[in-house]
């Protein structure tokens, strides 16, 4: 039988290999991870750096425009008191300003008590209503609104804001609009490869422009950080999470120092070391490392020794199977070690198949003469029989008559075994079935009483025992047809009744069975005496065999059972039937 390995998963040498290599690579490892991390620290600080000078670069022109028109309100409220008397200069003032400064859509001035009071358009317009001039009254100081649907341009415009105080005292402000549309970012100018999304506030967190407009700009915003706590700050920049969930980088940039302000953002996949190198994960590098150094030296390992030991492997089941190598030794480029394992192998292989060669022509002799004595010792069986049935054709009474051919029935039996096994391919077995089919068939052909109209069945399962229990099953199976065919009966009403079996229970049981009918016997009583031998031997077979007897007495039937185990090939000889064990049980 050839033995399987059965392979688990993680038992293979290259995963071994591979796992050693791995701890071996492992201190490298750390070190590449914390390296790694220094130059992506190193990288994030850098490209925060370049975000800033982006969004101030893209600010650039929302700033100037945002600080001219603080400056405009500035100096228009100073010089207001002076002017405001003279309406049709004041309001000639603002109209030349709005005419040479067209990406401003209005610029006036709001008296104290909230009404237009001189301006590039909409003189005399009311204010009073609105929140940033209740805002400005209460707390007059510069100030930039976002105001959607402006009451004047009916659009969405910023209002840069600055007080006019007469005395110290509030007395109205002077308001520029800047359209919504004008204020966002110029990003024409900045590389194709660093998107940045600019947003405006105020000093009290508003936003006052958006790129791509107002709608959502607020879910762009950073979540964990408020917009008013940027004011009074420098240029700063940070990572963080937007509103919407989206990993960024943030870079706030003052337009107009603890007025207007700009924050610049990117997504956190665009940082960049340089323009178009996006900045890998700390553990992309070690792991690219450790891949790398895994495949080369698996190669390296598999190309050395795991292919050639497959080979061998390979050469080594095909040998098993079909007693075949290959003859050819491995190339001289192969590590001298595997090579001398292999010569090894071959040199046992050539062994092997030499050894059993000579092993099997001495089997095939033994074989031969083993043949040749059962055949010798099956004639002279058939020469005792023969001389048996001479002493029966002399025999003056009918008792000697039966007698004699009980004993060659005896001997016939034992004579049919031994030509079974030198006729049988399988050397030493015994197919059972057909040896008790060939001599229960003479027995019951020859000594069945001709006017009985018997009913006989036979059924025997394929079984293959050797000589040490065919020859006893044999003998028993003789002696107890025997003794049924002589003490059989004819029931009342019925015909007289003959049954063999032999069945197999388990791989390693069987069971004989013969059973006849009772009643009205068919040789006549005087012809029958019995003796008890004919149940000694029975007896005495069964306990050769190793098996149990059971012996099933009924008023219509006789039943002889024996269970056996059926044995393996053992060399002790079988324990023979001696002349005590005929002597009938007391």
């Amino acid at each position: 039988m050839i033995e399987t390995v059965r392979r688990r998963p993680f038992d293979g040498l290259g995963f071994r290999i591979a796992a050693l290599l791995s701890l071996a690579l492992f201190p490298i490892g750390l070190i590449a991870v914390s390296l790694t991390q220094q130059f992506t620290k190193t990288a994030d600080r850098r490209a925060e750096t370049a975000l800033l000078a982006l969004t101030a670069q893209a600010a650039a022109s929302e700033e100037a425009l945002i600080r001219a028109g603080f400056g405009t309100a500035n100096a228009l409220a100073s010089v207001i008191p002076s002017i405001r008397g003279d309406q049709a200069n004041c309001n000639f003032i603002f109209e030349d300003y709005i005419a040479k400064n067209p990406e401003y859509s209005f610029a006036g001035y709001v008296n104290q008590s909230g009404i237009v009071q001189c301006a590039s358009d909409s003189i005399g317009f009311d204010v009073r209503d609105y929140t940033l001039y209740r805002v400005m009254r209460a707390q007059p100081e510069q100030r930039s609104d976002l105001i959607r649907n402006a009451p004047i341009s009916k659009t969405s415009v910023i209002v840069l804001s600055s007080p006019v105080l007469q005395d110290g005292a509030f007395d109205g402000y002077i308001a520029v609009s800047l359209p919504h549309n004008e204020t966002r970012a110029r990003l024409e100018t900045l590389p194709s490869e660093r998107p940045i999304e600019l947003i405006t506030f105020n000093n009290e967190g508003e936003i006052l422009s958006a790129e791509g407009g107002l709608e959502g700009a607020e879910g762009r915003l950073p979540a964990e950080r408020d917009l008013q706590d940027f004011i009074g700050q420098t240029r700063t920049s940070f990572s963080g999470v937007t509103r919407n969930g989206e990993e960024r980088v943030f870079a706030v940039v003052p337009i107009q120092r603890n007025q207007v302000y700009a924050i610049g953002s990117w997504p956190r996949e665009h940082l960049a070391v340089a323009p178009g190198l996006a900045m890998a994960s700390p553990l992309l590098f070690p792991i690219a490392m450790w891949i790398t150094s895994l495949g080369v030296a698996y190669l390296a390992v598999h190309r050395l020794v795991i292919k050639h030991i497959n080979h061998l492997g390979r050469d080594m089941r095909r040998f098993a199977a079909t007693r075949r190598h290959d003859e050819q030794p491995l190339e001289a480029g192969v590590p001298y070690e595997l090579r001398e394992i292999d010569a090894a192998w071959r040199n046992l292989a050539e062994t092997i198949v030499r050894d059993e060669a000579e092993l099997e022509d001495t089997i095939h002799d033994k074989t031969v003469l083993l043949k040749e004595v059962h055949h010798r010792v099956k004639n002279n069986l058939q020469l005792i029989a023969s001389i048996v049935n001479m002493k029966i054709r002399k025999a003056k009474t009918p008792e000697a008559r039966t007698a004699l051919k009980e004993v060659q029935g005896r001997v016939m039996s034992i004579a049919t075994v031994h030509r079974s096994l030198y006729e049988t391919t399988t050397e030493g077995r015994v197919r059972a079935d057909e040896l008790l089919r060939g001599t229960v068939g003479k027995l019951l052909a020859g000594s069945s009483p001709g006017e009985a109209g018997l009913d006989s069945s036979e059924s025997y399962d394929a079984i293959v025992l050797y000589p040490d229990q065919a020859v006893p099953l044999s003998l028993l199976a003789t002696e107890a047809t025997t003794n049924a065919l002589k003490y059989m009966g004819r029931p009342s009403d019925e015909r007289p009744s003959f049954d063999i079996s032999l069945e197999k229970l388990t791989s390693e049981a069987a069971r004989l069975t013969v059973s006849n009918s009772k009643g009205i016997p068919l040789v006549p009583p005087e012809q029958v005496r019995g003796s008890g031998l004919g149940t000694g031997l029975i007896t005495a077979f069964a306990q050769q065999l190793g098996g149990t007897l059971n012996l099933e007495d009924e008023d219509e039937s006789y039943c002889v059972s024996v269970e056996f185990p059926i044995a393996n090939f053992d060399e002790t000889p079988a324990k023979a039937v001696t002349e005590a064990d005929l002597e009938p049980s007391a």
